[in-house]
């Protein structure tokens, strides 16, 4: 059985897993990681936290839900870009969990727009390797297609507490 949570990052003073809204989404810390203000932290299970963390922080949000190490359903926002959405194995989605075409025909928009968001955040994104990561399947875990995508956006997270499994 792979993993069921959550990605999320986010900008933030303190420890990102006591903001309200994500003790309100629920889930396990497993895994957190800093570069500079930015925080990345894997949660086992949990519910969607996005829009309030946006709320909370003033700054660009990222949440990927990662279902079974199969497939990532990425939603982002910020308080003055637009919602971009994504489906990281985007082939298995279809193939093994039934997702629509037009929710995958959403990754070929996603590029520019995480780009966007990713400039708003204050990072250099790599807009080729995004949309690279945006048409790959998971091999063998797509938890680590969320690691390449924060990657492309031009993160670079430092492990901070726990293991990244």
């Amino acid at each position: 059985m792979g993993f069921f949570g959550s990605f999320v990052v986010a900008r933030c003073d303190g420890p990102l897993a006591e903001l309200p809204a994500m003790r309100q989404a629920g889930g396990d810390l497993s895994w957190s990681a800093q570069d500079g203000a930015w925080q990345i932290v894997q949660l086992h299970g949990g519910g969607r936290p996005a829009d309030s963390i946006v709320q909370e922080t003033q700054a660009p949000v990222l949440v990927a839900h990662v279902f079974d190490s199969d497939v990532a359903a990425v939603e982002a926002a910020s308080p003055k870009g637009p919602r971009w959405e994504c489906v990281l194995s985007p082939q298995i989605a279809r193939d093994s969990y039934g997702a629509p075409e037009q929710l995958l025909e959403r990754n070929k928009e996603a590029a520019p727009l995480a780009a966007d968001w990713a400039r708003e955040a204050g990072r250099e994104p790599d807009t080729d390797a995004v949309a690279a990561v945006l048409a790959a399947e998971a091999d063998p875990f797509a938890e680590d297609l969320v690691q390449e995508l924060t990657s492309a956006l031009g993160f670079r997270f430092e492990s901070g507490t726990g293991s990244a499994d």
